[in-house]
């Protein structure tokens, strides 16, 4: 067959237009094949555990974008927090405690924010990511996920059941939450740094803690220590806040400014630790605040340990009276 020169001119074009189409076609899928969400897929695991109790079996979870996903009704109800979902603004609201914990669509450009997903009907979760931003711990088998608060286990039998002395450091180091704000804590203008412990005698389970001029109360609460009273124990209450003031006398006759919770009534001694100082520097005082509300010292870490008394030895190496033993079945506040 022979082709004029106008013939073989639209056959060429005709070849030229149909390969671009083609390449068009081919990157239009594969860009199409890079952007789209990676279906849900089932998971083997089929029981998860929140503080001891199943979620609902007829939940399953689902692997979205690598990451295991929970409906978000059976789980916020399973943690005891309220939720709210905007459809509109693409955001979730969950609500434990004083600070509420924000899920939004996801972004590009911030691969850190928590996200959530729309399946069908229900929006789900990041279990872990929710889960340990709540103050939850994860535990993994092959066939179950166990969330449980900070305290359970070992830990939970050493607070309960253990020796004073370790149960108390041990509750001093977990991490405290709270469902109410908490109070702004003024500091004094100096590099001198303070602590103040106080634990009722015989307790182990909740403590009293001065920081800066905010004491709080902090007490065991659904596997979580939580703080459950605040109130300024420093004068004056702004700005210009000063190291001189005596928080415990404060406190004692109940003369805490801006208090949330309710006061708590002593019904014991309070065994007390009090550091100030800079670093190496500091001084350590231990002594008990008694129920007529008067201070008993029985030593300092600047004291010759040969001149103290036996009782003043014990308290400061273990932060510890001598004759105490527990009596955390015992109400510490009334």
């Amino acid at each position: 067959m022979k082709l004029g020169r106008t013939g073989f001119q639209r056959w060429f074009v005709a070849l030229l237009m149909l390969s671009l189409l083609l390449t068009t076609t081919h990157q239009g899928e594969a860009e199409a094949a890079k952007q789209e969400t990676p279906a849900p897929q089932s998971t083997q695991i089929t029981d998860i555990v929140i503080a001891g109790q199943p979620l609902n079996k007829k939940i399953k979870p689902l692997l979205i974008d690598g990451k295991l996903m929970v409906p978000l009704k059976p789980y916020a109800e399973a943690v005891g927090a309220s939720y709210h979902w905007d459809a509109k603004q693409k955001q979730i609201t969950l609500q434990k405690w004083a600070e509420p914990l924000i899920l939004k669509e996801r972004l590009r450009k911030n691969q850190h924010q928590l996200t959530f997903k729309v399946v069908g009907k229900d929006v789900y979760v990041p279990l872990r990511d929710v889960s340990l931003e709540l103050g939850y711990t994860l535990e993994k088998t092959n066939t179950q996920i166990q969330i449980e608060p900070p305290i359970h286990g070992k830990l939970k039998e050493q607070l309960y059941e253990g020796d004073l002395v370790a149960a108390r450091e041990a509750f001093i180091r977990l991490e405290r939450h709270s469902v109410h704000p908490y109070i702004e804590v003024h500091r004094p203008n100096t590099e001198l740094l303070s602590s103040v412990y106080m634990f009722p005698q015989g307790e182990a389970l909740r403590y009293f803690t001065v920081n800066g001029d905010v004491l709080s109360l902090v007490e065991v609460k659904d596997g979580f220590p939580m703080v459950t009273y605040q109130g300024y124990v420093g004068a004056p209450f702004d700005n210009t806040f000063t190291m001189e003031y005596d928080p415990l006398e404060l406190f004692l006759a109940n003369k805490a400014k801006d208090q949330w919770g309710t006061y708590p009534k002593l019904n014991k001694p309070l065994i007390y630790e009090y550091t100030t100082g800079w670093g190496d520097s500091s001084t350590t005082y231990y002594g008990r605040i008694t129920m007529d509300k008067k201070d008993e010292l029985l030593g300092t870490t600047g004291d010759p340990v040969s001149g103290l008394r036996a009782d003043a030895k014990q308290i400061m190496k273990t932060f510890k009276l001598p004759w105490e033993s527990r009596t955390d079945v015992q109400q510490v506040v009334e």
